[in-house]
């Protein structure tokens, strides 16, 4: 049997929910093989992991838009994230991340819609960078066809099944070849542009004709995107060697490159070229051809392609531990916690949630970064509310990390980035109201049928009940 986490002492009437034990304590199912060279360049690529994607947000809202919505959320939304995960993946450094701590601290009901809906906004996640990958390819191929376009996507998601099946050391061990990939031809196209920038970058404001708040609202649906996923990893806690104290350490290392990573490339870009209402994905590519030749431009392009191929194989990554995790204690089908023999991986999960990407990824980019934003965002509401809670219900708990500023750091930690989400979510973007709405609704839907009809019993380490 699993040995138990640490927890409070037994005379403290602090707690309201018992603690989880690790899943696989004693009994090392999933390799724990995930190093810290690994997991600094794997945080990196799984929240940034470049400036691809930018172009189609620069045309949609603007450069200063742009720019100020660069500027506004890191601060409100990108340091809480990052706060909070790293706080509670040190205090809890469970297999399942998120879903364990929401569910440590309000019970199972709430504990299963967050896993939920991050489960189901996996489908339009990975499905985006895929889609991505397919996008830069036509630099090479300008007049692909929308089945050749799908069928790149398709390549994308089962090569990068496969790997994932095949284990975490596999997508680590290539994630740092990945980042210098990805970056260098950035740096090049940086020095080339600085000589040659010629108008102001921060003009104009909006696009002609634009409404500042809806403009505002919606590109701001975008750039939470663009500064979300410091907590994913945390989903494979047990899977990455001392993770309570690695993983908040190389949070705070990463978080000042994603800055640099996409404000120097959107800065010189747009300060040489002018036309940034034509700007679409793989826009990148253009501007590094006019500034270094074709060689250049067919580098940054590749660089898209390689980057968002190691976006789609760390997201499955984090992904498929929420379901696995869940199945685990119980509330799904017990096929999806399913380990290969050979590699350790939870194969079921990963297989699985690859056929739901291969038809998602049919649609388009921007489609589906604001569908998925309207999906994830209340599951990530609940994440900031844990954080909270846990610290009344479980002050003793051990955290090699905790949010500074004492009462108002949290405070802030938790309301900002909730406000700044509900703002996005309901002031912009209507018509993907309703779709979120009912993908919402799902949750407490699945959680009886899951409860009624799934033939699964909770396994050692699985969650104790709310008191």
């Amino acid at each position: 049997m699993a040995a138990p986490a640490p927890d409070l002492p037994p005379q403290s009437p602090a707690t309201t929910v018992a603690l989880p034990a690790p899943l696989f304590t004693g009994q090392a199912l999933l390799k724990r093989s995930l190093r810290w060279s690994s997991l600094l360049c794997l945080v990196y690529v799984t929240v940034c992991s470049g400036p691809f994607g930018l172009e189609e947000f620069v045309q949609s809202v603007g450069p200063g838009m742009a720019f100020l919505l660069l500027l506004i959320t890191p601060i409100f939304w990108g340091l809480p994230l990052l706060f909070m995960s790293a706080e509670l993946s040190s205090a809890l450094p469970l297999e399942g991340g998120l879903y364990r701590w929401v569910k440590t601290a309000f019970g199972d009901f709430w504990g299963f819609q967050a896993g939920w809906w991050w489960w189901l906004s996996s489908f339009l996640d990975c499905a985006i960078y895929a889609v991505l990958v397919a996008d830069y390819f036509e630099f090479f191929y300008p007049h692909m066809n929308a089945f050749a376009h799908w069928g790149i996507a398709l390549a994308v998601i089962w090569f990068f099944t496969f790997l994932n099946v095949r284990g975490i050391e596999v997508i680590g061990a290539s994630s740092t070849i990945f980042v210098v990939l990805m970056l260098a031809p950035f740096v090049i196209m940086i020095i080339l542009g600085v000589p040659q920038i010629s108008q102001n970058p921060f003009t104009p404001l909006l696009p002609p004709g634009e409404n500042f708040m809806a403009t505002f609202s919606s590109g701001l649906l975008m750039s939470i995107w663009f500064i979300s996923g410091f907590e994913a990893l945390a989903s494979a806690s047990e899977e990455i060697q001392n993770s309570a104290r690695v993983l908040p350490r190389a949070l705070r290392i990463i978080f000042p490159t994603i800055l640099l990573s996409y404000g120097l490339p959107i800065l010189v870009s747009l300060a040489v070229d002018a036309n940034w209402q034509s700007w679409e994905s793989g826009h990148f590519a253009k501007i590094a051809e006019t500034l270094g030749g074709p060689l250049l431009g067919g580098w940054v392009s590749l660089a898209g392609v390689i980057a968002n191929m190691a976006l789609f194989g760390t997201w499955l990554l984090s992904y498929s531990r929420i379901p696995f995790a869940m199945a685990n204690d119980g509330y799904l089908p017990k096929a999806i916690a399913r380990i290969s023999p050979r590699y350790g991986t939870p194969v079921f999960a990963i297989v699985f949630s690859a056929v739901i990407y291969s038809l998602v990824s049919w649609f388009d980019f921007r489609s589906l970064v604001e569908m998925d934003i309207w999906v994830i965002l209340p599951g990530m509401f609940l994440e900031f509310l844990a954080l909270a809670k846990l610290r009344r219900s479980h002050p003793h708990l051990t955290r090699h990390f905790r949010v500074p500023g004492g009462k108002w750091g949290l405070a802030f930690t938790v309301i900002s980035p909730i406000a700044i989400g509900l703002f996005a979510m309901f002031g912009g973007g209507a018509e993907y109201i309703f779709p979120g709405a009912i993908a919402l609704a799902s949750g407490p839907l699945a959680f009886w049928l899951c409860k009624r009809f799934v033939k699964n019993v909770h396994r050692p380490g699985g969650f104790t009940p709310a008191a």
